[in-house]
């Protein structure tokens, strides 16, 4: 019973002290201001539609551009994704279709000064949202993700910022890793196997008498 007792405290323990993994994606400004990803992503000239798709020169998987608006590939090759008005003031959603994506970089060819800021989903940086980041006029804004795994990322402009496109894209798609039990699983097998030990020594051996 008091082996009982202590492996309900140490579940108790490991189910208290669980937590989700925090968000690791970090942000850095400039070419240049992290390693940069080792696949070019690629989108052809096409009919203006609210999704653009892409692939990656030397990866597998397909990539997609998403918004409100309709979008048109700019060029044949390395992306450069726009408003087919030519001026795009949504937000826009790039997303890799086959997994996670551990380092993406990207250049935001603004029109007119403003802010943009960063929405990821999936991975251990889902529901993360940056802080407002400075775009200028200058056609050259360039961004690095990294450090954490995402799915997509939206980015939204404000403050007056309109953009001619988003281009040279590059990413590293994360490796595939099997799940690993978080602690209050593994306290909850404790549990389980505890309770199956107990019950099993405590049942009592039947004593059979026969008569002659």
């Amino acid at each position: 019973m008091r082996k009982m007792i202590q492996l309900v405290s140490a579940a108790a323990l490991l189910i208290g002290i669980s937590t989700p993994a925090s968000a690791a994606v970090t942000i850095c400004l400039g070419g240049g201001c992290s390693a940069q990803p080792g696949s070019n992503v690629l989108v052809n000239a096409g009919v203006p539609g609210p999704t653009v798709s892409g692939t990656l020169n030397n990866a597998p998987g397909t990539v997609s551009f998403t918004s409100t608006e309709d979008l048109i590939g700019l060029a044949n090759g390395q992306a450069r994704v726009g408003a087919a008005d030519l001026v795009l003031n949504n937000p826009l959603t790039f997303t890799y279709n086959d997994g996670l994506i551990s380092a993406l970089e990207f250049n935001i060819d603004a029109l007119t000064n403003g802010n943009v800021f960063f929405s990821f989903s999936g991975g251990n940086s889902n529901g993360q949202v940056t802080s407002l980041y400075d775009i200028g006029e200058n056609g050259s804004n360039f961004f690095n993700a990294f450090n954490g795994t995402f799915s997509s990322v939206t980015m939204t402009f404000t403050d007056g910022a309109t953009v001619s496109d988003v281009g040279q894209f590059r990413l590293n798609a994360a490796p595939s890793v099997a799940a690993v039990p978080e602690p209050a699983t593994w306290a909850m097998m404790m549990l389980g196997f505890a309770a199956i030990g107990f019950s099993v020594r405590r049942r009592k051996p039947v004593v059979r008498v026969r008569y002659a």
